[in-house]
């Protein structure tokens, strides 16, 4: 059992840890070490003890600077725990290991962990719970078995992940299994530590992926629990990257339950290499620069944003508007699925074009016109924009701009070479025919750019394909004459097998 000794009130106090079982699955290098979130849980049962009845689920400026080196077979530690009164009402904690000197006449002590408590804040229900409802961008997913044997290697008791761990660049969606029952060291005033764990794990993953490292977490600017995890109980980490410029990673954390109730937020995780370079993340997982943006459709508008539609979350519905809900009621899956996604990315426009904002409800941006058809995007600043979205099988993609616009996505798919004669003319399809790009690829930039402009001209779709004549056909950009008018512009952008296009300069 980690134990107080019956000495000392105040000050440093020694205590013994009983090295679980299940931490040998913990492991780095060859060495089996403390967990970070082990750490944290031994200073909470040690400080509540002490200190009974302090509520210990507020923690700021939490360094796990050394690894705390444990036996692979199990035993006991000799450690001390280190607590100081703050002026502000906070606890200051450390755990602390004996090292004897070369010459075995002293000891000096190593800091393996240190953190403050303070009392608990009011921690309410994210606004924003759309962020963490979808993934903005393409996402790459890794399944667990692939995790755990060579992205972080860890043993059974630490495998937490349970579905495949989703990745773009705006971040990671993990969902975490936390297992049966308690270690019978601690009373789990922080929630079981296995959930918090694995969120660390999805954002090693995200930095092996998108930063070039195998990143560690060594510090915490501050963590709230709401309410601690429970073993047994399935939870949903969202992984926000705040700063990857340069060798120190620094993420939020969400952790919230498949209702998406928040459970835990973290502020300030800091990560970064421990190996000194030696441990590199194998080449199939390095993200190739660009892959998967919408650079060419953003250079065309104000703002645009494309969800996965496998990133969606459970709670997902409880990001809508009660005008949108309403339109749900008889919805089967698949369009309920089509309705979320293209919701959700207007969501994310309104955030963008409101300087990010992130205090607005979700509940409260409504993204269907009161005409109960058209999309918009709501501006907390009150400006206007023009705003059109699609979605295909896999993608929804949003799009806004001050001038009218249209856009459309499509799965490049040899069935759109069946329907040439609806949907185009003589010359169209003669252009098609010979076009460098093969059929399909310059007949789905054809039907897309006349979906385009049915949403742009607020039309139906057998009109747009009457009104509307290609000029030109290319991978990048094609020009369209609508009405006999002047030519517009149209904006082609391929991501994996899906085309992307954009009508604007119209109105």
């Amino acid at each position: 059992m980690a134990e107080l000794s019956k000495i000392a009130p105040i000050g440093r106090v020694a205590v013994t840890i009983d090295v679980l079982p299940h931490w040998a699955d913990h492991h780095f290098q060859g060495r089996v070490v403390l967990p970070a979130v082990e750490a944290m849980q031994l200073l909470a049962h040690w400080v509540h003890r002490f200190r009974t009845g302090l509520d210990v689920r507020c923690i700021n400026e939490a360094a796990f600077d050394r690894f705390l080196e444990l036996p692979p077979t199990g035993g006991r530690i000799e450690a001390w725990c280190e607590m100081e009164d703050l002026a502000d009402g906070g606890l200051r904690t450390a755990l602390l290991t004996k090292i004897p000197s070369k010459s075995a006449r002293m000891t000096r002590a190593k800091v393996h962990a240190k953190l403050d408590f303070y009392p608990p804040v009011e921690l309410p229900p994210p606004a924003d719970l759309d962020l963490a409802s979808a993934l903005d961008g393409v996402c790459f997913s890794v399944d667990p078995g692939l995790i755990y044997k060579e992205l972080v290697p860890f043993g059974p008791g630490f495998q937490t992940i349970c579905q495949p761990l989703r990745l773009t660049a705006e971040g990671a969606l993990a969902v975490i299994r936390a297992p049966e029952g308690t270690d019978g060291q601690t009373e789990l005033h922080l929630g079981s530590p296995f959930v918090l764990d694995g969120a660390f794990h999805a954002a090693c993953v995200w930095s092996q992926r998108f930063a070039g490292v195998v990143a560690f977490p060594v510090g915490i600017g501050q963590r709230l629990i709401a309410t601690p995890t429970r073993p047994g109980d399935i939870y949903v980490s969202r992984i926000f990257p705040v700063q990857t410029e340069s060798g120190l990673l620094i993420f939020d954390i969400w952790i919230v339950d498949t209702q998406g109730r928040l459970f835990e937020k973290l502020e300030g995780v800091r990560m970064r290499d421990v190996s000194g370079g030696k441990v590199r993340p194998p080449e199939w997982i390095r993200s190739c620069e660009g892959t998967g943006s919408l650079k060419r459709i953003a250079c065309h508008s104000a703002a645009v944003a494309m969800i996965d539609r496998s990133t969606l979350m459970p709670f997902s519905d409880r990001c809508l508007a009660e005008y949108e809900r309403r339109r749900t009621i008889k919805m089967g899956t698949k369009r309920l699925t089509d309705y979320l996604s293209a919701r959700l990315a207007c969501k994310r426009l309104s955030r963008q074009l409101s300087g990010n904002d992130r205090c607005t409800p979700a509940q409260e941006i409504v993204t269907i016109a009161t005409d109960g058809v058209r999309p918009c995007c709501p501006v907390t600043n009150g400006r206007t924009y023009y705003c059109s979205v699609s979605h295909d099988r896999r993608f929804a993609v949003a799009v806004a701009s001050e001038k009218p616009i249209g856009m459309d996505v499509e799965t490049l798919d040899g069935r759109v070479l069946k329907s040439l004669h609806l949907f185009m003319d003589a010359d169209e399809q003669e252009t098609v025919r010979a076009s460098a790009l093969g059929p399909v690829g310059a007949a789905v930039r054809v039907w897309t750019t006349k979906e385009a402009v049915a949403k742009m001209l607020n039309i139906n779709l057998a009109d747009a394909w009457a009104r509307t004549h290609l000029l030109t056909i290319e991978a990048e950009q094609s020009s369209v004459r609508i009405n006999d008018g002047p030519a517009a512009t149209v904006v082609h952008q391929t991501v994996e097998d899906h085309l992307v296009t954009l009508v604007c300069g119209v109105g």
